[in-house]
């Protein structure tokens, strides 16, 4: 699933190529961080629709680019993992972020 916000914020939604244990989503995200990313946060729990996983925030981007904010999540239902992330303009994240977690707190898995 692809979402984009007139801002140009980026919410992305997918299963990850193979299911991740639960006791590893921590460690699945430290290896989707792009390399020179900062600001790299721990990874905090998160509840989606009852099911829990974690996520994370970093600032990320390519030379010469301005620079994006980021949320990366993982959870585990019914035997998938589902990545969902955030991407958009630092000075949009606080709005996006809290476009998404609205978003997050309507959602019902089928």
């Amino acid at each position: 699933m692809f979402l984009a916000a007139p801002d140009h914020g980026v919410v992305v939604a997918r299963t990850t190529p193979q299911p991740v244990a639960d006791d590893q989503l921590g460690q699945y995200l430290a290896t989707v961080i792009p390399s020179g990313a900062t600001g790299i946060s721990q990874a905090e729990p998160v509840d989606i629709d009852g099911v829990s996983g974690v996520t994370i925030t970093f600032t990320g981007g390519s030379p010469g680019v301005v620079p994006r904010e980021n949320q990366d999540m993982v959870v585990n239902q019914s035997g998938n993992t589902y990545e969902i992330a955030l991407t958009t303009l630092p000075f949009d994240f606080a709005t996006d972020s809290a476009s998404l977690q609205e978003i997050l707190n309507s959602w019902t898995w089928a």
